[in-house]
C-alpha cells in the first residue's frame, strides 16, 4: 500500500511522528502516552494492558470477519466511498471480505478461540467486573491509560458489532462505553 511507503513494516497500525515510525498496537500506545497523554502507569496498568494485549484483542477480527457476508457488510464502514476510485473500493471490499475470515479463522486457531462470541463476552464481564470495579472508569473519576487503551481497541471497531454486542451483555460496561465516548471521541 502506498500509505505505508514511508516505512518497511507492511501491516497497520504504523504511526508516524516527525521522522519516528512506531509499529505494533501497544508500542503505539506507549509512545502516545510516553510522548502526549502522560498518563500515569504502575502494576495494575501493566496487568491490564497485558490483558488488551493477550486477550481482548484477539477477538476483534473473529467477531468482525467471522464469514463473508458479515465481512463484506462491515467493509462499508472500513472501506470508506471515495477513499479510493470506484473501481478499487469495489475490489478492495470484496477482496478483504473473502481473505478476512480466513484471517479470523487462523487467528482463531492461534489463539485457541472456539467460540468467540461467547468468550469474548465473558472478557467484556470481566473488564466490566475486575477492571472496572465499579468505578466510572479504571483510573476512577476520569479515564486512564488504561480507560484509553480499553476503549482505543473497541472504538476502532464501533459500528461493526462487538461494541453493541458488548453493550447489549454488561449495563456497566455500556455506562463506561458511553462515558468514554462523551469524554474521548471529540
Amino acid at each position: 500500500m502506498k500509505e505505508l511507503d514511508f516505512t518497511d513494516h507492511k501491516k497497520v497500525p504504523v504511526l508516524k511522528d516527525d521522522d519516528k515510525v512506531i509499529t505494533e498496537s501497544a508500542n503505539i500506545i506507549d509512545y502516545v502516552n510516553e510522548h502526549y497523554a502522560k498518563f500515569p502507569v504502575d502494576e495494575n496498568t501493566k496487568e491490564w494492558t497485558d490483558w488488551i494485549d493477550d486477550t481482548l484483542v484477539h477477538y476483534i477480527t473473529p467477531l468482525v470477519h467471522p464469514n463473508f457476508s458479515t465481512s463484506r457488510k462491515n467493509f462499508q464502514y472500513i472501506i470508506k466511498t471515495g477513499q479510493y476510485g470506484w473501481l478499487k473500493t469495489k475490489l478492495v471490499r470484496f477482496a478483504g471480505a473473502i481473505a478476512m475470515p480466513k484471517v479470523a479463522k487462523k487467528l482463531q486457531a492461534k489463539y485457541n478461540i472456539e467460540d468467540a462470541e461467547a468468550e469474548y463476552l465473558v472478557a467484556i464481564d470481566h473488564w466490566a467486573n475486575n477492571g472496572l470495579d465499579g468505578k466510572l472508569f479504571f483510573g476512577g473519576d476520569k479515564p486512564d491509560f488504561v480507560d484509553c487503551s480499553v476503549f482505543g481497541v473497541l472504538n476502532s471497531c464501533h459500528n461493526l458489532g462487538p461494541v453493541k454486542m458488548a453493550m447489549q451483555q454488561n449495563i456497566g460496561f455500556a455506562d463506561w462505553y458511553n462515558r468514554c465516548m462523551t469524554t474521548m471521541a471529540n
